[in-house]
């Protein structure tokens, strides 16, 4: 599966060939065609990706070529919005990208100085991308639906269950990060150029909040292990929300972004995330993150009220972060029967395979010769 993994010119975890970024090109290509992209829309696409480099001396070498100046894009934005508000401790985090699976985001503090790195997996922008593709076709299947009021979780499940092909994708995606760390077990269907600024607007909001949310940590000074951690969470989502409420028009200059500006990308996160853990965790209720953070919804009821002085805001907030509460809360129920009937035993059988695959692995190397002695 990480051969697979490896395969992709655009994974996070090795170097590719000229010949196989050409490869992949063509079947990123083919695939949109098969999306409804014309081939002037594909092209200008193309134009688009050719504009994001590469850094010249990156901090985690190892990972795919772009990603870290992905992380330093968003970081960079972030940055310049905490700038507004006149505080320059941000001038003092590192970021890199750790070369491992999984989906995280952290920040280091370095000891004996006031300086921090922050760090994210190698597939945790693949994480956000797919959360937000599968997101945003759930919301488009039936969006009056979804933003109209009183329809019962029971209504919102069964809507759900009528579109296997969206239910079977979004499995697949707690699975695959679930059971490897990584987006390989997840197919590659770009979205449609009807899909396209909603699904980008999205997955910028996620990414944003998760960056700047790590930045809170460093800018309210959380280096002290006696505090509360869970009242540093919320301190850090309520910075982050701020933040990204200064990013309102990214990532299209002329449209504002909802999902940035009410806090909806945070959510989104969030309940994706208690999902994932609820997958990789033995008992299904991901016990572990519990001990240290506040639950995710606990987290949106202050994120979603944040405006009680600001009527129309507040109304906008609460509709938006409904949505994602009211879709991701039939996913989450769907995925609850789904690992109750198979699930979990799929992404047991799959850790086994991967762990046993890596002990052969490490067998045969040591079964190896050693060259240096005679």
């Amino acid at each position: 599966m990480f051969e697979r993994a490896a395969g992709d010119a655009n994974a996070t975890m090795h170097e590719p060939d000229e010949e196989g970024k050409a490869a992949q090109r063509e079947l990123t290509n083919q695939a949109l065609r098969e999306a409804g992209w014309s081939e002037t829309q594909i092209e200008r696409r193309n134009d688009a990706e050719r504009l994001h480099g590469e850094l010249e001396t990156p901090n985690s070498p190892g990972v795919g070529p772009g990603l870290e100046y992905r992380l330093k894009h968003l970081s960079d934005r972030v940055r310049r919005a905490i700038s507004e508000t006149g505080d320059i401790s941000h001038e003092k985090v590192e970021i890199a990208i750790d070369p491992v699976a999984g989906v995280s985001a952290s920040l280091t503090n370095v000891i004996m100085t006031d300086e921090g790195i922050l760090s994210v997996s190698s597939f945790l922008f693949r994480w956000c991308g797919l959360v937000a593709r599968a997101y945003t076709r759930t919301l488009c299947a039936d969006m009056a639906h979804w933003i109209s009021p009183g329809s019962s979780p029971k209504d919102d499940r069964e809507l759900l269950l009528k579109n296997p092909t969206l239910v079977l994708y979004w499995f697949r995606i707690f699975v695959s990060f679930s059971g490897t760390g990584t987006h390989v077990l997840v197919p590659f269907r770009p979205s449609s150029p009807t899909e396209f600024h909603l699904f980008e607007q999205v997955a910028w909001a996620i990414e944003y909040f998760t960056v700047a949310h790590e930045f809170g940590h460093h800018v309210l000074s959380h280096r002290s292990v006696d505090e509360d951690p869970k009242m540093q969470e919320f301190q850090a989502d309520t910075f982050a929300v701020k933040v990204c409420e200064r990013l309102e028009f990214e990532p299209f200059p002329l449209l504002s972004n909802p999902y940035t500006r009410t806090g909806a990308g945070a959510s989104l996160m969030l309940l994706a995330l208690e999902i994932l853990r609820a997958f990789e965790s033995q008992d299904g209720n991901g016990l572990t993150v519990a001990e240290t953070h506040p639950t995710a919804k606990e987290r949106i009821a202050k994120i979603s009220a944040r405006n009680l002085i600001q009527p129309k805001q507040l109304a906008m907030d609460q509709e938006f972060n409904g949505t994602v509460s009211r879709i991701m809360s039939a996913v989450a129920c769907i995925m609850h029967e789904a690992r109750e009937t198979g699930g979990n035993a799929l992404v047991s059988n799959i850790k086994q395979q991967l762990h046993d695959t890596e002990m052969e692995m490490r067998n045969s190397e040591s079964s190896q010769p050693d060259e240096n002695s005679a």
